[in-house]
């Protein structure tokens, strides 16, 4: 425990670890100061009153709010609106993903599968009258686009470059100032390396936590959430655009925006785990931290690259759900995630993957580390 206190202060004091952090928090404060809405402010604020389930009820409720162009605009929004997900068939996102993709085979049968669960979600919001709630009227794919694409996304981008750069001057510390040939000549030095691990993802986690909290105490600050919090994300004014065309955003289970929230900070701290395991394996194998830095680059830069130019289906399906395409796809987690998944949670899957085949290279490259430095 004490060399793990040890690591942690060591890394602490990275010049480039505070710099990184505080940089970080400057373009977060930056771009959220741009995402102001007044009418969804407005929204926020009247939600306590009115609820957040469309309906009767709620429309007059809104009659008795005080008259004001914003509430004359949430009426018009809002009144005898009719349920979009009643009636709606997903069979045609199966046949356009089978089309575009030229699927064939086991892919053909297991996209159609998926888009047949997926009508059984799409039917259970829509009984469960997810479809119906507020959210933010038709302000919604803005204020969810701003907070679940962008605030969000920005911190799992940064905490993820974070946990990789932690982990990789840590592990390279004692290269860097001439000091392995002492530290790792014992065996007790050698076990150090396990002890640094811990300590890079105790920070890794820490700062997404630190930079989460700042964040979204800022965002919160200039667009608040009132009674939206318990609005489902499967509200009818929420949409996904792929490309030129949208479609209602439904994910498989149902989940309020507060449910929604802590689930997207849940898969992102798997993802955090997932990268620093990525850079503690490279770190081992290739002893130099800045050529280390550069061959997670290319590994992850390829599997970007790969699924859009291979012409094997599955093989390109597999790879969507490693670590960095998962990043790219966090604005569709626990939806249907789009052409680009075949199979059902493809965000929970892809992290409980990932880290059940890093884990054991982790190991390996552990071990292969501790012989080399026997020898």
């Amino acid at each position: 425990m004490t060399i793990i206190k040890h690591e942690i202060k060591k890394i602490v004091m990275f010049p480039a670890i505070i710099v990184f952090v505080v940089l970080s928090i400057l373009l977060n404060i930056t771009v959220i100061s741009t995402m102001q809405n007044s009418y969804a402010n407005f929204i926020a604020d009247v939600s306590h009153f009115t609820g957040v389930h469309l309906g009767d009820e709620f429309n007059h409720r809104v009659a008795e709010l005080e008259p004001s162009a914003y509430t004359n605009l949430l009426d018009a929004q809002t009144g005898n609106r009719h349920d979009p997900l009643y009636g709606y068939n997903t069979q045609y996102l199966a046949d356009i993903a089978v089309e575009l993709l030229e699927l064939g085979g086991m892919a053909e049968r297991l996209m159609r599968s998926k888009y047949e669960r997926f009508q059984y979600a799409v039917n259970a919001r829509q009984s469960s009258g997810d479809s119906m709630t507020l959210y933010f009227a038709e302000s919604t794919p803005r204020q969810h686009e701003a907070l679940f694409r962008v605030t969000m996304g920005l911190l799992l981008f940064q905490v993820i470059i974070l946990a990789t750069l932690i982990i990789l001057l840590s592990i390279g510390y004692e290269n860097s100032y001439k000091t392995n040939f002492v530290v790792y000549s014992t065996k007790t030095g050698r076990k150090i390396i396990r002890h640094k691990l811990i300590a890079g993802v105790v920070i890794s986690l820490g700062a997404y936590i630190l930079l989460t909290t700042i964040t979204l105490a800022f965002y919160l600050t200039l667009n608040p959430m009132g009674g939206i919090w318990g609005s489902s994300v499967s509200s009818g004014f929420n949409i996904i655009r792929d490309g030129a065309m949208t479609r209602p955003f439904v994910t498989w289970h149902s989940l309020t925006v507060f449910e929604y929230l802590l689930a997207s900070i849940g898969i992102s701290i798997g993802l955090i785990l997932c990268f620093a395991l990525i850079a503690y394996a490279v770190s081992l194998l290739i002893k130099n931290t800045y050529i280390g830095l550069l061959v997670i680059v290319a590994i992850n830069g390829l599997l970007l690259i790969i699924p859009s130019h291979s012409p094997f289906a599955m093989v390109n399906f597999i790879i969507v759900k490693s670590p960095i395409c998962l990043v790219v796809l966090h604005d569709l987690w626990f939806t249907d995630g789009g052409m680009d998944v075949i199979l059902p949670h493809f965000e929970t899957i892809g992290v409980i993957g990932s880290l059940v085949i890093l884990a054991p290279i982790s190991m390996l490259s552990t071990l292969r580390f501790k012989r080399e430095c026997v020898h």
